[in-house]
């Protein structure tokens, strides 16, 4: 029995299935042709993704098992909208300027409804039509996108509401298995703004950080009453009211660092209610190692758990971990003179022991650490193209280049840990045969982060773990498996620059906590690494 048959017939005895495998496994696959069989059977499924490009993946996929015509995206008009329309008002702007030349309003079946620009190029809305399709036809292709937002997030459950055998895949689960956690900024002249108008909550907030300047980001407002979000609110931002509407009943917080507040909110309950509204449930991630397998506990329904633990033989034999284990970089330390030199050397010892052509790349734990260190060296020059990318919203316009370059030299990127480079993005080939990453990626304690910790105590699972453990754990893996594809013809590089990586190793994958080879600073950095 192949695992897709094997998972199958899982979820005829119990009520979630979920399937822990390395990165490149193909269990987008797997979800599809799982999909294929449940509507085969007078079901209907819900498949939610990470991102926009991979929902689009899942349906291109649905062709290959024959269900593309069963199938709508449901990504929300902007991202349909080849013209990023944010609102029906915009949309209808565009139609009467003449940009967007939308003619039909009938649509034939069956439809294609995987590719955008050629449902426009045949005079039909991409985002009517997919919305339309997805009261009819049994597969539902959306991202964890829907489930943060009150207004869309009804929507899908109306849709499940009205399916009688719904099935949920939940793709990329780590990136929701703890949890939604949203924030927005608000500023003080906002505030104050609102405080004048007579909101009660606006007022509280304004006495409470009244001539006070944190060290850092503070928690300053914890629990409030509707009451007082109510009055005086008609000048709120939309989504200040959403954020508390759909998660305050959770764990919501206003937080100050001196410049603005900032209004944090998580919440456990959309995810909780998607799977107590579905029948059977498949999550399926490369993150949730079975230490972390306890968080499906909180769902309270019969679950499995299934890990692939092995790499394919051709695979383990070109997959190297070094793991430092003399080094620890820290918040107090990691500026430190000492320890930036100890960064820059590991980096030029990982780009000189690398081949002549392919891609490395260097994750710091945050944004502020990566720029304190290219700042300190005012920019770092190793001799071979560099990319720097500091915003994700850069990725697009850096990442092909990088690619490019990596086909035929060797090149570097330097990013941070939380990027869209360390999850999502495939490099194949010799696009990517190293990484290296500096400090364990804990989140950064903060009250907020305590906050957290207290409510998954609440929910009866660990609060350290889930609150710090669980994202570091994530991230690495993640980043790691950006080197799993094309393996078995490469030979590809990590380096774990921090002692924890091996110290918490037990949490790891097996694939990966196996393939780790643990050594000091002072051997690293004499070490042939290819």
């Amino acid at each position: 029995m192949d695992i897709t048959d094997y998972v199958y017939s899982l979820l005829r005895e119990r009520d979630i299935v979920l399937l822990n495998a390395y990165p490149g496994f193909g269990k987008s696959r797997i979800a599809v042709t799982i999909a294929s069989k449940w509507i085969n059977e007078d079901g209907q499924v819900l498949i939610i993704t990470r991102s926009r490009a991979e929902a689009l993946q899942l349906c291109e996929f649905t062709k290959q098992v024959g269900i593309r015509d069963k199938t709508s995206i449901f990504l929300g008009r902007e991202s349909l909208c080849p013209f990023n329309a944010h609102n029906s008002k915009q949309c209808f702007l565009y139609r009467l300027s003449g940009r967007c030349r939308v003619s039909k309003t009938e649509v034939p079946l069956p439809i294609l409804t995987c590719n955008p620009p050629e449902l426009l190029s045949d005079g039909l809305c991409p985002y009517e039509v997919n919305e339309a399709l997805a009261y009819q036809l049994p597969i539902v292709i959306s991202t964890h996108a829907y489930l943060s937002s009150p207004e869309l997030y009804s929507r899908l459950i109306n849709i499940i509401d009205n399916w009688n055998k719904p099935l949920a895949i939940i793709d990329e689960f780590h990136n929701v298995a703890a949890g939604l956690e949203e924030s927005i900024s608000i500023s003080i002249d906002e505030l104050r703004q609102w405080a004048l108008n007579g909101n009660d909550l606006a007022n509280k907030l304004f006495n409470k950080i009244k001539n006070y300047v944190p060290q850092r980001e503070t928690v300053v407002l914890r629990r409030f009453d509707v009451d007082d979000l109510l009055k005086g609110s008609e000048t709120f931002d939309d989504r200040v009211i959403e954020m508390l509407t759909h998660f305050g009943n959770d764990l919501c917080a206003f937080t100050y660092d001196g410049k603005s507040i900032r209004l944090r909110c998580l919440s456990i309950k959309p995810i909780y209610d998607l799977i107590t509204k579905s029948q059977k449930v498949l999550l399926l991630t490369a993150s949730i190692s079975r230490r972390f397998s306890y968080i499906i506990d909180v769902f309270s329904k019969s679950s499995y758990y299934i890990a692939i633990d092995s790499l394919p033989k051709e695979y383990q034999e070109n997959l190297v971990v070094f793991s430092v284990i003399d080094v620890e970089f820290t918040h107090r330390n990691r500026l430190l003179k000492e320890y930036l030199d100890i960064v820059n050397k590991s980096i030029k010892v990982f780009i000189r022991s690398s081949p002549p052509a392919g891609g490395l790349a260097v994750f710091f734990p945050s944004i502020e650490y990566m720029n304190s260190y290219i700042n300190y060296y005012t920019p770092p020059v190793w001799g071979i193209p560099t990319f720097i990318l500091r915003d994700g919203s850069e990725a697009v316009r850096v990442i092909e280049p990088f690619k490019e370059s990596a086909r035929v030299t060797k090149s570097l990127i330097i990013t941070y840990a939380q990027n869209p480079i360390g999850e999502g993005i495939n490099f194949l080939e010799q696009e990517l045969i190293g990484v290296m990453i500096i400090g364990f990626p804990l989140p950064q304690y903060s009250q907020w982060s305590f906050l957290k910790s207290h409510y998954y105590k609440r929910l009866g699972i660990s609060g350290f773990a889930t609150t710090y453990l669980f994202p570091a754990v994530s991230t690495t893996t993640q980043i790691i498996g950006r080197l799993l594809r094309d393996l078995d013809r490469h030979r590809k590089v990590a380096v774990l620059l921090d002692s924890r990586f091996y110290r918490y190793r037990k949490y790891m994958p097996k694939w990966l906590s196996l393939r780790m080879r643990p050594m000091g600073i002072s051997q690293f950095l004499n070490a042939s690494l290819w």
